[in-house]
């Protein structure tokens, strides 16, 4: 990590650093959520673009790989 950044977090006090943890998490969450592909946007028509997306982000998952890695 950058030595900074952890001199930031280590100065928080606890529930700073907990309340900085789940703004973390829900700004993951909504990021995965706008990343997921449902099986209704999955169509004959899709652009090779979108195709192609659609099958990287379920390889990733296959693989149980974290979205934002």
């Amino acid at each position: 990590m950058n030595t900074k950044f952890e001199d930031i977090v280590q100065s928080l006090d606890p529930a700073t650093l907990e309340e900085l943890r789940r703004s973390v998490a829900a700004e993951l969450a909504t990021r995965n959520e706008a990343m997921t592909i449902k099986i209704e946007d999955i169509h004959p028509r899709m652009s090779a673009e979108d195709k192609d997306r659609a099958a990287q982000v379920i390889a990733r998952v296959l693989r149980g790989e974290d979205s934002n890695a």
